[in-house]
């Protein structure tokens, strides 16, 4: 499923200002596997490069949510992060810099403890999708908007946010090989098939390029 333009435009109202605003924006713009985006650490995202590092992703382990290794070594990338993204977290860094000491302290005493890769218990406030209160964000966090984007007429899944990347970044021309590497892939046969696909966007792309013909 590839969402179309106005489809995300919907996705985008819906999601502003909501509690999973910042995960949401990662998946639009990176394609990011849900995982991933919920096991991301913020530093691991360079901003003066313009990238986010992906080497963990979070899962629930026999009932303990930790962070773990992504299952494939092509899992392990480098994402490059659009402007918007990046303006986004730094306003949210911007944020927490700015909590008094005792928000901090409340910020820290209210959030969950999870275990890294390494077996170490490090504070959810590492985590890039971690509220300001210290409230934990899991996969999980999207059922209710799920439901809620249901009620009007999108059937929205994360995943589907990945499948749009992948497809708008081959109407646009990326080679393969460089999409590959930002989605980790493991087989250039699945990225191919972002190449193959015809959706809303493509449709307009060829239209133009006819229509540009037709001037010539």
């Amino acid at each position: 499923v590839v969402y179309n333009k106005e489809e995300m435009k919907q996705l985008d109202d819906f999601f502003r200002n909501s509690t999973v605003e910042t995960a949401y924006l990662i998946g639009k713009y990176c394609g990011l596997r849900i995982n991933e985006t919920f096991g991301l650490k913020w530093d691991h995202i360079d901003f003066e490069g313009g990238y986010i590092k992906i080497d963990r992703q979070q899962q629930y382990i026999n009932g303990i949510l930790s962070l773990v290794k992504p299952k494939t070594k092509n899992a392990y990338r480098d994402v490059v992060m659009p402007q918007a993204l990046t303006n986004h977290l730094l306003l949210i860094r911007s944020e927490l810099a700015a909590l008094s000491p005792e928000e901090k302290q409340k910020r820290e005493l209210r959030a969950r403890r999870i275990i890294d890769i390494d077996g170490s218990v490090i504070s959810a406030t590492e985590l890039v999708n971690c509220s300001m209160d210290g409230t934990l964000y899991t996969r999980n966090s999207f059922k209710y908007h799920a439901r809620e984007l249901k009620k009007r007429g999108i059937e929205f899944r994360y995943h589907n946010l990945r499948h749009t990347y992948g497809s708008r970044m081959a109407n646009a021309g990326i080679p393969q090989h460089l999409l590959l590497k930002m989605m980790g892939h493991g087989n250039i046969g699945v990225t191919q098939q972002y190449y193959l696909g015809v959706n809303d966007e493509g449709i307009d792309i060829i239209r133009k390029k006819l229509e540009k013909m037709e001037e010539n």
